[in-house]
């Protein structure tokens, strides 16, 4: 399987602008846990001056992500920015993508300093951008607009809005027969969260354990490791012989440079 068949289970187009082969090396790397590894990719890329501008804010938001998956929330939000500022007035189908997910990141980065407002602003403004957009494209349109019901559900889980199953329920209909098994599982993932808010423990619990296990198959590092911290809030009995602490270990080595995080942070980190 090549590098997108890895991070997004297709391959890809015609239109795929040029130097996109190894944003989406970096975004493989990062879902697997080899954070250092994506970084130094990111790094490169934003050091040449001919990468396009979208495929530049893609990488943008990408070194985001890695930097939040971490609790660097706070830090995040000027790459996220950066990416934002980089496809400003461009209105290509990969611009829009990318700045929809320089939105949608940034509005993940207020859940995780507290401010819910600015987040919901930032997931009104990523859903206009993507409009009624009717495409196939899962890249361009599928993809972000998934990303966006995942970041809508985690902003009502922090606030207490009992839409979470709600929303929770719709990202699971955008998620099916989704090419990518990483943003499948995810969509589960947060599911499961949204069902242990609405006091249905037993199953949350279920579809962690299942979760982890799946991700454990699939060598999703960084997914593993919330899934897991997940069953050890609900069934610690559970755990088996991966503990969260030895899986964040793992990825410490792995170049995750974790920040100290209020214990109800899990799932906004990597969306």
């Amino acid at each position: 399987m090549t590098q997108w068949g890895s991070a997004f289970g297709i391959e890809p187009t015609e239109s795929t602008p040029t130097a996109a082969d190894r944003w989406a090396r970096a975004v493989d790397l990062g879902a697997r846990g080899y954070a250092a590894a994506a970084r130094t990719i990111v790094d490169r890329l934003l050091r040449e001056a001919t990468v396009p501008a979208a495929v530049r804010s893609a990488a943008l938001a990408t070194r985001a992500s890695l930097t939040r998956q971490a609790g660097g929330h706070a830090i995040a939000r000027a790459d996220d920015g950066a990416a934002i500022r980089a496809v400003a007035g461009d209105h290509g189908p990969w611009a829009v993508a990318a700045r929809v997910d320089a939105l949608i990141g940034l509005a993940a980065d207020d859940l995780g300093v507290g401010d819910f407002t600015a987040s919901g602003l930032l997931l009104d403004r990523a859903a206009a951008e993507l409009g009624a957009a009717e495409s196939s494209d899962w890249i361009c349109v599928g993809r972000p607009r998934l990303r966006l019901g995942w970041v809508r559900t985690e902003l009502a889980l922090y606030t207490g809005d009992p839409r979470a199953a709600e929303l929770a329920a719709n990202a699971r209909a955008l998620s099916v027969g989704a090419p990518s098994a990483r943003h499948r599982i995810k969509t589960d993932l947060i599911a499961a969260a949204a069902s242990a808010a609405a006091g249905d423990i037993g199953h949350a619990a279920d579809e962690a354990q299942r979760l982890a296990a799946a991700c454990r198959t699939a060598g999703l590092l960084p997914l593993e490791w919330a899934a897991q911290t997940m069953v050890a809030g609900l069934r610690p009995a559970a755990i088996g012989d991966r503990p969260p602490d030895r899986l964040q270990e793992d990825l410490r080595r792995l170049g995750m440079a974790f920040r100290a995080l209020p214990s109800s942070d899990v799932t906004d980190r990597y969306a």
